[in-house]
């Protein structure tokens, strides 16, 4: 069984290296573009946003999804989706075109994650839950590197369009990997459950299996929100400068070219690879997941200070791109708090409403930042100027984080649903 575990696990993290891949793509081909369409930098956000904007609102809808159907049939429709919608883009031939395939992206990608994270609840110990999660987003987050200057290499020989094509063909090829090999569980191999749910106890008023009711009662749940804004406000930051402005920024702020510039955004694509990794295995062994959450929080309100209003020499870019990266890393106790503190017959629509808080903010985040650049540089400001007002919308959403994460429910790393004195 064990063998057969990291082979599901591997077919659908192949998948959701695609995933960061298109989340922060875009970022990169911002000059093909301008070239292509004649985008001003709202409209390459909104372009960005098209992806988050279906992603945020199908995370419920996905949970129910994955809940009812499984993961396997759930990821398979979504990739092949997200195969076709790429391959429509590399061919767009109007803003409108691009639009549409970007979102049609989304939809499909939606579903990854949280079939990932139910994967993990169904064929993994529970107490390596963090510890997996981090290990995926650290893989994920290799194909966002892929989307720098890899990305921009590529595009040198065979163009964005080339490019897109070929990431929709691969696509294609992951979807049928995992409708090959892919397992909603152990039990449909004849194994036994790795972790066996426990028979639900007496409900809530009004509480019953009925999905939606059962939704409801998440909602109404105040613990899910410490965890979800928590995580969204420190998200949308990330995306603003790793994954939309971040690349431009530098070349305006500090002259630099479209490579270099790309190798520092990365810098914060791998720091927040190897701190999920890292993040998940502390959580786990010291069964805490409040603490950090606060911590990282502060350190994002830090270093958007720094760089908004110090001034301070190139090097420190680099500093600061590291623990923009690793900042992110919040999700990955953001996502096992939620888990721990709703009921966990119902996980996959608990880590999915984090996870659309996440991409709510991840989207709107973006486009509020370039509609200010827009109206600064119609007002004369330089770029740099005009990128650094914009840039106060992240100091805002990591105000907005420290604030919920404070509201954290601290579970030390066990389900909290049941007892009665939590209740």
């Amino acid at each position: 069984m064990k063998a057969y575990r990291w082979l599901v696990y591997m077919v659908l993290v192949m998948i959701y290296l695609i995933v960061f891949f298109q989340r922060l793509s875009i970022g990169a081909i911002k000059g093909d573009l301008e070239d292509t369409f004649g985008m001003s930098a709202a409209e390459i956000a909104n372009l960005g946003a098209m992806y988050f904007y279906p992603y945020a609102l199908m995370q419920i809808p996905a949970g129910m999804l994955i809940d009812k159907f499984g993961p396997r049939r759930t990821v398979v429709c979504g990739t092949a989706l997200a195969g076709v919608a790429t391959i429509l883009f590399s061919y767009s031939v109007s803003i409108s075109m691009a639009y549409g395939s970007r979102l049609l992206v989304g939809v499909g990608v939606s579903v990854v994650f949280l079939s990932i994270l139910k994967i993990l609840d169904d064929w993994f110990p529970a107490k390596d839950f963090a510890t997996m999660s981090g290990v995926t987003i650290f893989m994920g987050s290799m194909g966002g590197l892929l989307a720098q200057a890899p990305l921009l290499i590529l595009i040198a020989y065979i163009g964005w369009r080339g490019s897109f094509l070929m990431m929709g063909i691969i696509t294609l090829l992951l979807a049928v990997l995992a409708f090959l090999f892919a397992k909603d569980s152990p039990v449909q191999l004849g194994f036994p459950e790795v972790n066996p749910k426990p028979p639900q106890p007496g409900r809530a008023v009004g509480e019953s299996d009925k999905i939606l009711v059962q939704l409801w009662f998440i909602l109404k749940n105040p613990r899910i929100w410490g965890p979800s804004i928590g995580l969204a406000g420190i998200h949308g930051c990330y995306i603003v400068f790793s994954g939309t402005f971040g690349i431009a920024y530098l070349g305006y702020a500090y002259g630099l070219e479209e490579i270099p510039a790309s190798k520092i955004v990365s810098i914060a694509i791998i720091a927040a690879a190897l701190s999920n990794v890292a993040l998940g295995v502390i959580s786990d062994k010291l069964k805490v997941r409040k603490l950090p959450m606060v911590i990282l929080a502060v350190l994002s309100v830090l270093i958007w200070v720094l760089l908004l209003y110090v001034s301070l020499p190139i090097g420190y870019l680099y500093v600061f791109a590291a623990l923009n990266g690793i900042c992110i890393s919040v999700g990955v106790v953001a996502f096992a708090n939620a888990k721990e503190v709703n009921n966990p017959h119902y996980s996959g629509t608990a880590t999915s409403i984090v996870n659309m808080a996440s991409f709510v903010f991840a989207g709107l985040m973006p486009v509020i930042c370039g509609i200010i650049i827009d109206a600064k540089l119609a007002a004369g400001d330089l770029p740099e100027v005009a990128y650094q007002k914009g840039f106060m919308v992240c100091l805002v959403a990591s105000l907005l984080s420290l604030g919920f994460a404070f509201f954290m429910k601290e579970t030390n790393c066990k389900n909290i649903y049941y007892d009665a004195e939590e209740r």
